[in-house]
């Protein structure tokens, strides 16, 4: 079976960076290694150079003869991101990318170069983890035995999985039609429409979003906990016959998931976020691919609020947020029905059109990779790693100006 695992760095590396010294030091040394993948993407781009301005000391990086160099001091006609010390040791450690930086606060970038902050993530991926920056026709599609791969097929989850797990490592995405059935989807409606009767703003259990009528929840965390119809569903073999996708070994804990309620005419909110890639925040080098996994309670479409993927960006280093016109990976709409599941690798490019005739009800679960042998991850607090999720529902405003309003999908 194939692989979703694109990993290149541990947990134990992480350390408390000196950051000028990392900077005049141990940066320029690992450039000579990386530069030139990094220069090619910073001239794809169209980038200008990145003064980072840390604490009083100011670092550029730049192309020049065809590498990338970092020197100190600031440059004539740079991007300037001013950054405390810890958030710029974890821009360095992707721990946080550039637009995780923005999202929370911590960058602080003039507004009309916040897209030029974004679009540096895939180059200093490229400088610091050795990971080319995505050119026009390095990405291709191709089925087991070297064919062409037929984008728009659906599998079942039934039958032998070989052509589908490679299906899934190749595209980023995948689409099992009826795993579930609408008596199954219906029991869950109920149960999400229950949930969110009882959610309230200041609960911290919920997202909340406004149309004309008001306000309503839009995201229910923790919904397979409150659920037990979903819960079912989520242990049951047909779910977890989802790990035999792949040769990876996945996490085994306890099932969980969130219900999201799509409704027409939001206004405010956080809804229908556009292209972006589920490790947008930060963290590829040590997560990624994980698989999300999209359980259709309602059905979906171009009126109701469909899923898009961009495939193949699940292998491209790609800026995480935005999908560029210029992008030359095809952008795929995926219409379900009731009970179909949809996965989507962590690193692929998506996003879901809003509504614009009837609601949609779906819920996202998944699988993430499990720990390296011999790596030691931090301990998940999980009452952390939860408040910090019902914060996000509340950021909206971090988002304004941000290149992530595309919403048009080239195939429907």
């Amino acid at each position: 079976m194939p692989t979703i695992d694109q990993r290149t760095s541990r947990y134990d590396g992480i350390r408390s960076l000196d950051i000028v010294a990392f900077l005049s030091e141990e940066l320029p040394s690992r450039l000579a290694d990386t530069g030139s993948l990094a220069a090619g993407g910073i001239e794809a781009l169209g980038l200008p150079p990145l003064t980072l301005a840390v604490d009083g000391a100011t670092f550029t990086l730049e192309r020049e003869g065809g590498t990338l160099r970092c020197r100190e001091g600031p440059a004539d006609g740079a991007l300037v991101a001013t950054l405390d010390r810890q958030s710029a040791s974890e821009l360095l450690q992707d721990q946080a990318s550039t637009f995780g930086l923005l999202f929370d606060g911590r960058a602080d970038v003039s507004q009309p170069d916040r897209d030029g902050w974004l679009l540096w993530e895939p180059a200093l991926r490229a400088a610091l983890d050795g990971r080319p920056v995505h050119e026009p026709g390095s990405v291709s599609f191709r089925d087991r035995h070297g064919d062409e791969l037929d984008l728009r097929q659906r599998f079942d989850l039934t039958g032998p999985l070989d052509d589908a797990g490679h299906f899934l490592a190749e595209a980023g995405f995948l689409h099992l039609p009826g795993v579930f059935s609408t008596t199954e989807m219906a029991a869950v409606a109920e149960d999400l429409v229950a949930c969110s009767a009882a959610a309230r703003p200041d609960d911290g259990d919920s997202w909340w979003a406004e149309t004309g009528d008001g306000p309503y929840p839009s995201r229910i965390l923790r919904f397979a906990e409150k659920s037990q119809t979903l819960y079912g569903l989520l242990v049951s073999d047909r779910f977890q016959r989802i790990r035999s996708l792949v040769d990876d070994a996945l996490t085994d804990s306890t099932p969980s998931a969130e219900g999201l309620h799509k409704k027409v005419g939001v206004k405010k909110g956080i809804s229908d976020v556009s292209w972006h890639k589920d490790c947008s925040l930060g963290g590829h080098s040590r997560v990624c691919s994980g698989m999300v996994v999209g359980i259709s309670i309602t059905g979906a479409g171009p009126a109701n609020g469909e899923l898009g993927v961009v495939a193949g960006s699940n292998r491209a280093n790609v800026p995480p947020i935005g999908a560029s016109p210029s992008l030359d990976l095809p952008r795929i709409a995926l219409p379900t029905e009731t009970g179909d599941l949809t996965i989507h690798c962590s690193c692929t490019l998506h996003m879901s059109r809003p509504p614009v005739s009837r609601p949609r009800m779906v819920a996202y679960s998944g699988f993430g990779l499990a720990p390296i042998p011999d790596d030691t991850p931090p301990v998940a607090d999980v009452g952390e790693e939860h408040e910090a999720r019902a914060r996000t529902g509340g950021q909206e405003e971090n988002l304004a100006g941000m290149t992530i309003a595309d919403h048009e999908l080239a195939e429907s």
